[in-house]
């Protein structure tokens, strides 16, 4: 059975990596991000951000977009896609459980996604001068639970969602408002209040505010909120991913 992990681990980096939009939003688009982010607004201190430059200030709100685009349009596009086009049913013929499969492709997109969000931070602090104020390894914790919770809810979808064409419209309906309203793309600040105040039901908001706060010296206990609800869509998405995944 490790064998055969290992394969299946092999066979899907494989795959997903000779995805052209795969690889350009999992794992090119935030390092792009932030670098031409990083090119427009330069360095320097700006009153808006309260005398942060515009990378120190967004740096890690970048990750939200990033995870939207693959929670909610790109797993779910390319599983539906994979059971439409019979690819599933071939793994079904096999002595592989679903859960072998569904681990070894989680494992493979949580490995890109992890590169591509250091990466991006890796840029934003080295070449922009953005500077974490409080423990990098808490940020970088929060940002795999944030990444395996939003895969959870991309897997969900998955299994949900009946065809590609509904996939594909779900996730573009959900994926630019909530990414709107996350602060991923417009500082949180910037929002009127009462859209601030909706928006703090959303995950993604949750989860960019809990990264702001790391980043500015906060700690894991000061956020128990966002923790619990990251940690609560991880067991509710994971529960409805395994309750009704198909393979065809």
């Amino acid at each position: 059975m490790t064998s055969a992990f290992g394969n299946l681990v092999s066979v899907q980096t494989k795959r997903t990596l000779r995805e052209p939009a795969s690889v350009f939003f999992m794992l090119a688009f935030g390092p792009l991000f932030v670098t031409v982010m990083g090119a427009i607004f330069g360095t320097d201190p700006r009153p808006e951000f309260h005398d942060r430059s515009f990378i120190q200030a967004n740096l890690v709100s970048f990750s939200s977009i990033v995870l939207a685009i693959t929670a909610f349009v790109m797993i779910p596009v390319d599983l539906v896609g994979q059971r439409e086009n019979g690819a599933l049913r071939r793994f079904r013929a096999t002595p592989l459980k679903p859960s072998t499969y569904i681990a070894a492709d989680v494992t493979v997109r949580f490995a890109i996604l992890t590169t591509s969000l250091v990466l991006m931070l890796v840029i934003g602090m080295v070449f922009f001068d953005a500077d974490c104020q409080g423990s990098i390894v808490a940020v970088l914790l929060a940002l795999l639970l944030g990444i395996a919770a939003f895969l959870a809810v991309g897997y969900a979808m998955a299994a949900a969602l009946p065809s590609s064409g509904a996939a594909q419209a779900v996730g573009n309906t959900l994926t630019y408002p909530l990414i709107m309203v996350s602060g991923g793309a417009v500082p949180l600040d910037a929002l009127p209040d009462g859209v601030r105040s909706v928006a703090q039901i959303s995950p993604l908001t949750q989860l960019t505010e809990f990264l702001q706060d790391l980043w500015k010296g906060g700690t894991w206990a000061d956020n128990l909120v966002p923790v619990a609800v990251l940690g609560g869509l991880l067991v509710v998405a994971t529960g409805i991913g395994a309750r009704f995944f198909r393979w065809e």
